[in-house]
């Protein structure tokens, strides 16, 4: 086996020093280092195994990053150590944490972090095998404390240990959102992939009920994912709540609130957010981005054709079609007409009422612009139906839109300026 002097032998003359200090101050409490009781002395080293010191190359192998620090039989106790950490059965819990982010960092964390790293794919330390609250503080640790070390035991413990994964954000959080944050780490894993789901079921309504603070971008991501993965009767009592608290004179979030409110109970309001919108365009704008990407992404929630026809009611006659430079339509005439594609689709047990909800839309005033689209949708989509002739195939968006644009039926202006 070739040493770490001849391995890297500038690296390990630049050490010299560090390796003398750490022997003279270490060596004579060595039983406390071997046996994980000695944190302090433990911390240098599993900050320099995650790769947080300046003057390591954090090319080199975290382990050997260890052993250019101490002498062989440190180095050997060093790792000892950090299994011995591994065992403990007490660690801070995720309040302390949090806590610990605003104050002073906990060396624990970083011994723990290292540890994990170090005998990840050792099987008496399997995920499955680690007692719950070495993973709870696992979990608040990595997200607390930023490192060069790539955790991959995190994802395999969330897939494995999703109890203890929900409790561990669940505390971490909340106890951050005390401390007045408005950034929640690890809240992106959850909202931006599907893996998790069944984690943020749990997870996600307390976030929601407590954080203030929340950015609007941010709100509206929580919202659509809270709809699909959480009950709805839950999270209708919890936007109702919100309704009553959030300041309506904030637009920008309060209509997501409301938005989410009119989806899971249309009928109880349908007359509040036709009010509370009118024809202002600064709760427009984002009541469009936020519907539609709820029906991009949600299968969980069916909107009647009332429920469309009212969006549309709202949402089209502030949006007058517009194409770009390139003749392509623009951003929000393309969701507005995801709108009209919903309506065209949406399920309806009589297609003579579905049909009448469309007459009621045209004549609406303010919808003469779109009167050839409400058109197309009832011949293509509803006269089938009521001379059953309709097939099963529902096409997909582009499909629809192609339809619309080479019939000529949207009927738009160039937009000057992208």
């Amino acid at each position: 086996m070739i040493s770490i002097k001849n391995l890297y032998p500038l690296d390990f003359k630049e050490q010299e020093r560090t390796r003398i200090e750490n022997d003279q101050l270490l060596l004579p409490v060595i039983e406390e280092i071997k046996s994980g009781h000695n944190i302090e002395g433990l911390e240098r080293f599993a900050k320099a195994y995650l790769g947080m010191y300046l003057d390591l190359d954090n090319t080199i192998p975290p382990h050997h990053r260890v052993e250019l620090l101490a002498n062989p039989q440190l180095a050997s106790n060093i790792k000892t150590g950090f299994e011995a950490i591994l065992k403990r059965d007490s660690f801070p819990d995720a309040q302390q944490i949090a806590d610990s982010i605003f104050s002073e960092e906990l060396p624990v964390g970083y011994v723990l972090l290292a540890a994990l790293d170090l005998f990840s794919d050792n099987p008496r330390y399997a995920v499955a095998k680690l007692p719950a609250k070495t993973i709870i503080a696992a979990i608040c640790f990595h997200y607390a404390y930023k490192t060069e070390i790539q955790d991959t035991w995190l994802n395999q413990i969330m897939q494995e240990r999703p109890q203890e994964t929900a409790e561990a954000f669940s505390s971490f959080w909340q106890q951050l959102i005390t401390h007045g944050t408005d950034h929640l780490p690890g809240l992106h894993q959850f909202i931006d992939h599907r893996d998790y789901d069944n984690i943020s079921r749990e997870i996600l309504l307390p976030v929601l009920k407590h954080w203030r603070t929340v950015r609007k971008k941010l709100l509206a991501k929580l919202l659509q994912t809270s709809i699909r993965t959480t009950d709805h009767t839950t999270l209708l009592n919890l936007c109702e709540d919100a309704l009553s608290n959030w300041n309506q004179a904030e637009p920008a979030r309060y209509i997501l609130w409301l938005a989410t409110t009119f989806l899971l109970a249309p009928d109880r309001y349908e007359a509040i957010i036709i009010d509370y919108t009118g024809r202002t365009k600064e709760k427009i704008v984002p009541l469009i981005d936020f519907i539609f990407i709820v029906l991009n992404d949600n299968e969980h929630i069916k909107p009647t054709t009332q429920t469309l026809a009212t969006l549309l009611r709202i949402i089209a006659p502030k949006v007058t079609p517009q194409k770009d430079r390139y003749g392509q339509l623009c951003d929000n005439t393309r969701k507005v007409m995801y709108l009209f594609y919903q309506l065209a689709i949406s399920e309806y047990t009589d297609p003579t009422a579905k049909k009448m909800v469309i007459e009621r839309l045209k004549q609406v005033r303010v919808m003469k612009l779109y009167i050839p689209v409400l058109e197309y949708v009832t011949s293509a989509y509803v006269a089938p139906h009521l001379t059953n002739t309709a097939t099963d195939s529902i096409p997909e968006f582009e499909e629809f839109l192609v339809q619309l644009v080479n019939q000529e039926l949207i009927k738009s202006r160039a937009k000057r300026y992208d």
